[in-house]
């Protein structure tokens, strides 16, 4: 630039910012317009350009050089930046993503979603992302694990009587469960949906007479009636638990109220003594309770 020439423009108009720029892409060797090639030859402030166009690509493209912006390479920057950490700062890494989404096991999606450095590189450096996430402190998901509706069922109610309420999408990822939240976002869509599913499922006509089985009744062998097997099916148990409001019907004690309780489904006359499987018979204690009830089953 002349020292003669004026280092700002006399019109700030859109028409006129959109000028400079063309004409310092005009100065400019090579197929990448950067920002910062840009403040060496302008008269116009990068602070300006952002005001009046929201942002240096939206800039470009104003302009019709939109094929001039460099678009970052985060393939590159995240091997560059894999490269420049210790193996203590790759396992910090992913147990940040893991509190991020508050889970001890991740999938390479996870990884690949939010994590700052890439899945390959993680392999590369640990042999397997299984190894790093063991040296790590946590486990990998087993990917397209499918899971059946009595299972995710089963794993419902399981947290459910953990907490004494209906549990959220995060605690799905936590101890006790063993079904992950995606499994039934993956299947219900979403977590509220998962949970009406469910709750129609154990509150349905047909799940009053016909519990939710487990194991199919093989051909050729009889079938022992609900009432007489020891077992107690899901939607029964839901029931009793739900009758009870997830209390202690001796000494009042709630997961909802006090972490750590834990709940049980009771036989009021012990089956060992011809107690039959029917809600009328049923009740939930709370495991000191239960255990110190003086009568066994």
């Amino acid at each position: 630039m002349s020292s003669f020439s004026l280092n700002f423009l006399s019109d700030y108009s859109d028409a006129a910012i959109l000028d400079e720029i063309r004409r310092v892409a005009g100065l400019i060797e090579g197929n990448a317009f950067t920002i910062s090639e840009f403040e060496k030859h302008s008269k116009v402030g990068v602070t300006t350009i952002r005001r009046r166009f929201g942002s240096w690509p939206s800039a470009l493209e104003a302009s019709g050089l939109s094929h001039l912006y460099n678009k970052p390479n985060p393939a590159r920057k995240s091997r560059t930046l894999a490269r420049s950490l210790n193996d203590q700062g790759l396992l910090d890494e992913i147990r940040r993503v893991a509190g991020m989404l508050n889970t001890s096991s991740l999938t390479a999606e996870d990884l690949r979603k939010h994590a700052t450095i890439g899945v390959d590189a993680i392999r590369n450096r640990f042999g397997s992302l299984k190894m790093a996430l063991r040296a790590a402190g946590l486990f990998e998901t087993a990917h397209g694990r499918r899971y059946t509706d009595d299972e995710c069922y089963e794993n419902m109610l399981a947290v459910w009587t953990y907490y004494g309420r209906a549990p959220t999408h995060e605690e799905m990822n936590l101890a006790p469960s063993t079904v992950g939240s995606k499994a039934y976002t993956r299947r219900w869509q979403t977590w509220r949906k998962a949970l009406i599913g469910f709750v129609e499922a154990v509150e349905s006509p047909e799940s009053k007479s016909i519990p939710i089985e487990l194991k199919p009744i093989q051909a050729g062998v009889a079938r022992v009636r609900p009432e007489d097997r020891h077992d107690i099916p899901l939607a029964l148990r839901y029931r009793v638990l739900k009758r009870d409001s997830f209390k202690c019907v001796v000494c009042g004690s709630s997961p909802a109220l006090k972490h750590g309780v834990e709940l049980h489904v009771d036989h009021i006359v012990p089956f060992s003594k011809g107690g039959k499987t029917v809600e009328s018979n049923l009740r939930c204690l709370c495991k000191d309770c239960n255990l110190g009830k003086g009568a066994s089953d």
